[in-house]
């Protein structure tokens, strides 16, 4: 039982990186405009001393409707010792002031997930709301900070948590990123990201994250994203 439990924690974090703006957990101010589209998808292995590793994909389509807002699908999917589960997540971002220049970006972000594991049945898991404010702090910087309210089903419980990132162009297409993000019921991740991009569409990106807890929790990503 516990294994499954680790299992559908694992798809949590996979969904929800899903949404995020990758490879950061930590979530961007922007959105898509009408009729503009993306195609991402990344590979997960969670590990922590003492327990089986997770290893998981998660594929997200997501588009602008207009009216400020972008909506997204995905699927997200991972193993661990012999145990299988799958994970969905309908979300979307809502921006109330857009950013320009080096100006204040405000979104609303916002979402359901389900989880399914074993030979169960997709179960409404999560439902959050995520406050998302971004801005260039200096000329080639720019920082991200997250305020939210997640409602944990399996958990009946709700949480508050936070985000605060920051991201440097190095040129060339590359970013560097570094982060901190948590909740007010466990202890906080730290993360490292880089992103390439590698034309004007596409962009391949990889991330290291780990969790200050006894056993220390470490996952690590690799994905792309596609715009068209």
């Amino acid at each position: 039982m516990n294994q499954r439990f680790a299992l559908a924690a694992t798809l949590l974090a996979l969904a929800g990186t899903a949404h995020a703006g990758r490879p950061l957990a930590t979530e961007d101010a922007d959105y898509l405009g009408r009729s503009q589209c993306e195609a991402e998808g990344f590979y997960g292995r969670q590990s922590a001393s003492g327990t089986p590793d997770a290893r998981g994909w998660t594929l997200q389509g997501a588009c602008g409707i207009g009216g400020n807002t972008q909506v997204a699908l995905a699927y997200s999917r991972a193993r661990s010792a012999g145990v299988t589960g799958e994970g969905l997540l309908l979300g979307g971002k809502t921006g109330l002031i857009t950013r320009s220049g080096d100006g204040l970006g405000l979104t609303l972000a916002w979402g359901l997930t389900g989880a399914k594991v074993g030979g169960g049945s997709f179960e409404h898991e999560l439902t959050y709301l995520n406050l998302v404010a971004t801005r260039e702090i200096a000329p080639s910087w720019t920082g991200h900070a997250n305020l939210g309210w997640v409602r944990s089903e399996s958990a009946d419980a709700n949480s508050t948590t936070w985000n605060l990132a920051i991201e440097k162009s190095l040129g060339n297409g590359v970013d560097l990123m570094g982060e901190v993000y948590g909740d007010d019921r466990s202890d906080e991740w730290l993360g490292l990201g880089v992103r390439w991009a590698a034309s004007d569409k596409l962009s391949l990106n990889a991330s290291l994250a780990t969790q200050n807890d006894s056993p220390r929790v470490r996952l690590w990503t690799v994905g792309f994203k596609y715009s068209f």
